[in-house]
């Protein structure tokens, strides 16, 4: 199969299989026009099996849809495809019901259950918020939002930066809090526990505010972060896996693209190099996981019908704290790295794709079988064609 063909079959994976047109919104497997395959309202309600929604397929819906926004886009760009304008539209539109419909002002829900297409899990992550904000973004700078969509987007942006304002303080240990009130699981915004790939989310949350409304409120917000922020982002450590640093790349070209000093703009940038620099020393690490995994297209099985695990770190928060668990946990991150060393390295302005990097991403792609892979990690071969090939 030749490159075009292989990135379409892969896009029509993500449009046909783990996209639900009227949620519209991208679940975690390809069973997402099937509600009977996640949990009920009353489930969702009640955290069953845990405040998250970790293994139910509605873990990561702003992640997934801030992804794929980005790769709508260049692809519109790149080929003039209306279908993925239309696309990116539709995702935007679906991550801002969840908003919406969220209890709370502010509050960013990781999906919502096909059952009503509205109930979300009560706890949220950086991570989901992080990537909301980079979709918005997207279409906000690149000038694709409706007048419409540009209000909806103030008012979903502004709020999340109140909710920031109100609860990321010493008293709530720096916690943005969970839809119900209460302190969430990894949820935390600022504070000295943070990584070095988490402190610019915050400052990141108030600039897009100010991006989204003009508010200068917003923007003293940001710049009252953005110094103490930018110096704890510059060690490098190590991760467990790589999506950390696709997060942390994405909120620094936020604050640069949003950013109106052309100073602050250079050092945004030394920054992404940076981190760019150290995502393209994980090639052989990575390369090396892959070759020690098989089990890439594992079937995938209700959460209902398989053993659940006892987790420490949700019963430590009062909730249900059962989690799914999976057999291919681990390759569906090792494929998920190879992806993201080429979208951080292509974040960057400029910055050309390394070989041996590119060689270990179509390594990592052939390993999915289209005619029987049931989960959403392609979202991220798409976004790194897409973003490598700008």
């Amino acid at each position: 199969m030749d490159t075009k063909a292989k990135i379409q079959t892969a896009w029509d994976y993500i449009v046909g299989n783990v996209y639900n047109p009227d949620t519209r919104l991208i679940y975690d497997h390809k069973h997402a026009a099937d509600p009977e395959c996640f949990p009920t309202t009353e489930e969702v309600n009640a955290s069953y099996p845990n405040s998250c929604g970790y293994g139910v397929g509605m873990e990561d819906g702003m992640i997934n849809g801030g992804t794929m926004i980005d790769a709508c886009l260049f692809r519109y760009e790149k080929n003039g495809d209306e279908k993925a304008l239309e696309f990116a539209h539709n995702l935007l539109g679906g991550m801002l019901n969840c908003i919406f419909n969220a209890r709370t002002e502010g509050f960013v829900p990781r999906a919502c259950t096909p059952y009503d297409g509205k109930t979300s899990y009560v706890d949220s992550s950086r991570d989901q918020y992080t990537m909301f904000v980079f979709g918005a973004h997207r279409m906000l700078y690149g000038g694709y939002c409706t007048t419409e969509e540009k209000e909806s987007l103030k008012k979903a942006l502004t709020a999340i930066a109140r909710r920031a304002e109100k609860n990321v303080i010493p008293e709530n240990d720096y916690d943005i809090l969970r839809d119900d009130g209460g302190r969430t699981l990894v949820n935390i915004m600022w504070g000295d526990t943070l990584d070095n790939h988490e402190y610019l989310r915050l400052p990141m949350i108030y600039i897009a505010a100010w991006e989204a409304s003009g508010d200068e409120h917003w923007l003293m917000m940001y710049k009252k972060y953005k110094e103490e922020a930018y110096e704890k982002s510059l060690a490098m450590t190590e991760y467990w896996h790589l999506y950390a640093l696709q997060q942390m790349q994405a909120s620094v070209l936020v604050c640069m693209e949003a950013e109106a000093d052309a100073l602050w703009k250079e050092k945004y940038l030394k920054l992404m190099n940076i981190v760019a620099d150290y995502i393209v020393t994980m090639v052989p690490k990575v390369g090396e996981a892959l070759d020690s995994y098989t089990n890439y297209n594992e079937k995938h099985i209700p959460f209902r019908e398989v053993n659940m695990t006892e987790s420490w770190r949700i019963k430590e928060i009062g909730l249900p704290c059962m989690v799914p668990d999976r057999n291919d946990t681990e390759e569906f991150f090792v494929l998920q790295d190879a992806a993201n060393i080429i979208i951080v390295n292509a974040m960057v302005p400029g910055r050309k794709t390394p070989k041996e990097a590119e060689d270990l991403y179509w390594k990592a792609f052939d390993k999915i079988d289209f005619s029987i892979h049931e989960r959403v990690v392609p979202i991220h071969f798409i976004e790194a064609y897409y973003r490598m090939k700008q």
